[in-house]
């Protein structure tokens, strides 16, 4: 994302005029909502360590994330969470997911096993 576009609606500062935008919002479909409370503000800033910790993001991520927009977050990669991976306790046909697989990323259980920060990871 660039330094001219929000960590929040991904709108540039030039649409936003052009929109006549005042609160910050992302769109579905032909409507317009504004976001949750706490960001009702366009947000140009990087994220700080703070805000990039309450996401979840690892301090070792925390550069390469800090013009990560907001909606986001959920999809970052595994490596880069204090989550980590969550391996798959079974085989799931119905999902294509083999036992140990991360169920967020995808990753095969060898990759998983090496990497896995959860609770009873190997």
């Amino acid at each position: 994302m660039s330094l001219r576009e929000c960590l929040q609606c991904g709108e540039t500062k030039a649409s936003i005029k052009r929109k006549q935008i005042v609160l910050c919002g992302i769109e579905e479909g032909y409507e317009y909502r504004e976001l949750a409370h706490e960001w009702p503000h366009h947000r140009w800033a990087d994220w700080t360590d703070a805000e990039l910790a309450r996401f979840g993001v690892k301090p070792a991520a925390f550069e390469k994330h800090r013009r990560t927009d907001a909606l986001t977050f959920q999809w970052i990669a595994c490596d880069d969470t204090v989550r980590g991976h969550r391996p798959a306790e079974t085989d799931d046909p119905e999902f294509g997911m083999k036992r140990g697989q991360c169920w967020l990323c995808g990753k095969p259980a060898a990759e998983v096993r090496s990497t896995d920060t959860t609770e009873g990871g190997e």
